[in-house]
């Protein structure tokens, strides 16, 4: 067979030639142009894959309006507001999330550079969310006795497993006191499981006390909604479900228990209006409370 090209007629051998020396110079300079982008970004980053010894951003500086945001939480008989965002302001938060979530989904760099600044070994580590992230706030003179805060604010009980080795086993404390459940039940992460959250609690006390760190199981503080979701949870019988397993299985794995929601809680399941101003985290009077009851437990554990 021969084929006519603009008039010219060429064996079929030819044109076999043609069509695969076009599909060489084709591959070679597609080879040649992903080499080029692949060591520009080996430039960009200064090594040829994805891990990195230091894959953490430049820190920010702080947020004067989280600032305020924090004062208003805290200070005893402020009129909570929630945050208003307009639709700009909500896209751009959402996107910023989920570049954070890609980028580490567990927030492993927040505490790295304040881990490797430790120059002893801390006598309690606080692992949990927003409401152990403000606790430095609410009352710093607990954080000057030997106490580390590893509290990231949103988190969901599988984000702080996630970073409990590199947050609480390596730091090697005698204590840490575990304190999640609100961002689970709110759903931070996505729908979970009450099993799934029991989960992660077993999976980090067993961590804990596999290399000899005490556990302290903080009850999770009273909530009767979340302002921050866009489903109108109604959270306070489950809070209690969880509080009552929280309980048994602490006290089945000789393991302390912290009862912070009796003392917050309302008897309707609601966070004391006097303790809280936004009904799900304490104020300075709150943290007041909530740091007696951690240090009775502490001095009741026996010497540390």
């Amino acid at each position: 067979m021969s084929w006519n090209l603009s008039g010219a007629s060429l064996p079929s051998a030819s044109i076999a030639g043609i069509v695969t020396n076009i599909m060489r110079r084709t591959l070679i300079l597609a080879a040649a142009l992903l080499s080029s982008a692949l060591a520009a970004t080996a430039g960009a980053v200064g090594a040829p894959t994805a891990m990195s010894a230091n894959p953490c951003p430049a820190s920010k500086p702080a947020d004067p309006g989280g600032s305020a945001f924090l004062r208003m939480l805290l200070t005893p008989g402020a009129h909570f507001v929630r945050p208003g965002q307009s639709p700009a302001q909500k896209q751009s938060a959402e996107r910023a999330a989920a570049a954070q979530r890609a980028r580490d989904w567990a927030d492993l760099c927040r505490y790295r550079a304040d881990n490797a600044a430790l120059t002893g070994r801390p006598r309690v580590v606080l692992m949990g969310d927003s409401i152990t992230d403000f606790w430095r706030q609410g009352d710093p003179a607990l954080f000057e006795r030997g106490v580390a805060d590893r509290g990231i604010s949103g988190q969901t009980s599988s984000q702080m497993l996630v970073r409990f080795w590199p947050d609480v086993i390596a730091l090697q404390p005698r204590i840490v006191q575990i304190l999640a459940g609100t961002n689970d039940i709110a759903g931070n992460t996505g729908p979970t499981t009450e099993q799934d959250y029991k989960n992660n609690i077993m999976a980090m006390v067993t961590l804990a006390r596999a290399h000899h760190i005490r556990v302290l199981l903080g009850a999770i503080p009273p909530a009767v909604s979340f302002w921050w979701t866009a489903q109108p949870y109604q959270p306070a019988a489950q809070i209690r479900r969880l509080n009552d397993w929280l309980r048994r299985y602490a006290r089945a794995s000789g393991v302390g228990f912290i009862d912070y929601y009796a003392r917050l809680a309302t008897p309707a399941g609601a966070f004391r209006p006097d303790l809280s101003n936004d009904g799900v985290h304490p104020n300075d009077a709150g943290y007041k409370v909530m740091s007696a009851l951690l240090e009775a437990s502490l001095r009741a554990s026996g010497p540390s």
